[in-house]
């Protein structure tokens, strides 16, 4: 009997510690939450306040570009958002070869990539934009029927 009481006595004991150990650690969680908390309500009230700035910055950014707009008759915007003039390719000596191709298998269809894949100078065309001449002069006929999407070019 008195070694039961003994190991009872213990495990009571231990349960104590285990107990005031959770305790303890249940504290230093919740002192981590609060500093997690008072963190980031720190860094909300920071970024609220750099977008304030962020606003009053733009609006003073607009009145400059309007008075330099005033002053030039041309704002900053007009002057950034203007692209150099492209060139143009004259492209009647490649239509031309691509008509005589096409002409020597009347008959057959294309699509667009084949042409592409065929003459690799016409990368980054349009092809329907560049064999627009040749259909409106009526050397190249079109095939829709599969749909607007598998437009297929050829030559009667």
């Amino acid at each position: 009997m008195r070694m039961i009481r003994k190991v009872q006595q213990g495990t009571l004991a231990d349960n104590a510690i285990a107990k005031k150990a959770l305790e303890e650690i249940q504290k230093i969680e919740d002192e981590a939450k609060q500093k997690k908390f008072a963190q980031l309500e720190s860094l909300q009230q920071v970024k609220a306040n750099i977008l304030d700035r962020m606003e009053e910055l733009q609006h003073q950014l607009a009145q400059v570009d309007n008075a330099i707009t005033m002053i030039t008759g041309a704002g900053s915007k007009a002057s950034a958002s203007r692209q150099p003039k492209r060139t143009y390719r004259n492209l009647d000596e490649e239509r031309d070869r691509v008509a005589r191709w096409m002409v020597a298998r009347k008959g057959e269809r294309f699509m667009a990539g084949d042409l592409a894949k065929e003459f690799p100078e016409l990368d980054g065309f349009k092809i329907s934009l560049f064999l627009k001449p040749l259909m409106q002069a009526g050397t190249v006929k079109t095939d829709d029927s599969e749909g607007h999407r598998r437009m297929r070019y050829f030559v009667e």
